[in-house]
């Protein structure tokens, strides 16, 4: 009877065909479902900035034309370790290098020493023993501590232009909390547009590099060439289309036509580019696009700036 009597009991206190031994399980899955929504709240700073601002790197990015700039000094050194003597440069033919090399002696005058030779300019590199310099090593994919040095020290100006034009324009849209991100991760608000750092005023010489006319003629062409793009409003032509389209405006040789078109390219690179200059890509498959937030005062504001 008291056998009965403990079956009996036993079998009361189930609750709906579960027993004891099972009657865990289901607390354990309501116990993983409480951790899994507490996880998913948790917010991870890290990727979040990751996502919203690219990828992060171990240097601040550069506009265009500043890094146009660096490689063109890197070219500059790594040929004078590899010549060992002053570089010479012919003023018709090497118009835009001579430019930017005036802009390298705005950041640094103590850089380079130049000196007048006919229709040339010869290029000394100041403070580089060149008795004491390794044997050249054309692939090398750092040039000797001397040279990457000066590099470093023109990359930290063009930086600091950057970073300063930055900091005002976070100080503009009150976001002077972001720039401790900006610090931290290299980066910069994702809104900032790095056009608006000015261009580099190159050092005058004692020369003119581009006549009156020229002068006219590449204003002319930047005036064209964006009411030719807004008309269209398109933000891609073809190379070949847009030289046609100058052609018909302007009385013009076509091959000197080409040279501005390029000039201006290489100069304002934030205005106007080639997305896919290739050596071995035909110029008739060339895509030219254009920055569509510029304007004709801008930019000849900014030619300004090469034209003394």
């Amino acid at each position: 009877m008291n056998n009965y009597k403990l079956i009996k009991t036993q079998s009361n206190n189930n609750t709906n065909g579960e027993d004891e031994s099972t009657r865990h399980l289901s607390e354990l899955v309501d116990t993983k479902i409480c951790s899994i929504k507490v996880a998913s709240t948790t917010p991870i700073n890290f990727l979040s900035l990751r996502e919203r601002y690219g990828q992060l790197s171990d240097q601040y990015p550069l506009p265009i034309k500043f890094q146009q700039l660096l490689q063109t000094m890197r070219n500059i050194e790594q040929t004078y370790w590899k010549k060992r003597k002053p570089l010479v440069y012919d003023i018709k033919t090497n118009a835009i290098k001579i430019l930017q090399i005036g802009q390298l002696l705005k950041l640094d005058k103590d850089l380079y020493e130049i000196k007048i030779v006919n229709k040339s300019i010869e290029l000394i590199l100041n403070d580089i023993p060149i008795e004491n310099l390794p044997q050249f090593q054309p692939f090398q994919s750092k040039l000797p501590a001397i040279f990457e040095n000066r590099i470093s020290s023109i990359r930290n100006k063009l930086d600091h232009l950057v970073q300063e034009a930055h900091e005002n324009y976070l100080n503009l849209i009150g976001e002077q909390s972001f720039l401790e991100n900006s610090k931290e991760f290299k980066i910069y608000y994702s809104t900032f547009d790095m056009n608006l750092v000015k261009d580099i005023s190159p050092i005058q010489l004692p020369f003119q590099i581009y006549s009156d006319e020229q002068r006219d003629q590449i204003k002319q062409i930047v005036g064209i060439t964006i009411k030719y793009f807004n008309q269209r409003s398109v933000s891609f032509v073809f190379y070949n289309n847009l030289i046609q389209h100058l052609l018909n405006k302007i009385p013009m040789n076509k091959e000197i036509m080409e040279k501005s078109l390029m000039f201006l390219i290489k100069i304002q690179p934030d205005f106007l580019q080639i997305t896919n200059l290739k050596k071995e890509q035909m110029k008739n498959k060339w895509i030219v696009q254009i920055n569509k937030f510029c304007t004709e005062q801008k930019q000849f504001e900014s030619l300004k700036t090469y034209f003394y």
